[in-house]
């Protein structure tokens, strides 16, 4: 018997997500193409240190911004990618959680004990 390697039956969510993911990282590439004609074209004047510090950072030729459908897929990737790590801090939340309810727990049962004794002493 061979084992599956894809689910066909989520190829619309992968599709939708590639999409969507797509959108995103363009929409991203044209923003930071925006923000760096803002600094470096239009306010090198007023923001001298600065457009220097950006155009350090962000060499690019004949300081014009430029990105083509790779930086896209590149950038879609590296998104793709960051979103499906999993950061310690939730581990860390779960934790804590799990512990209060234990103590929780345990309160509520060292009350129902001391009711029950209560309850024997009385009678």
């Amino acid at each position: 018997m061979a084992r599956q390697m894809a689910n066909f039956a989520r190829l619309m969510d992968g599709v939708v997500y590639t999409t969507f993911l797509m959108f995103v990282s363009g929409f991203g590439l044209f923003l930071l193409g925006e923000l760096y004609k803002g600094v470096v074209q239009r306010e090198t004047k007023k923001l001298s240190q600065i457009a220097n510090v950006v155009v350090r950072l962000f060499p690019f030729p004949e300081k014009k911004y430029e990105f083509n459908l790779t930086h896209v897929v590149v950038f879609s990737m590296l998104i793709g990618l960051l979103c499906m790590l999993h950061h310690p801090a939730q581990d860390v939340i779960q934790h804590e959680l799990e512990k209060e309810q234990k103590t929780k727990k345990k309160k509520e049962e060292a009350e129902k004990r001391k009711q029950q004794r209560e309850k024997k002493q009385n009678e």
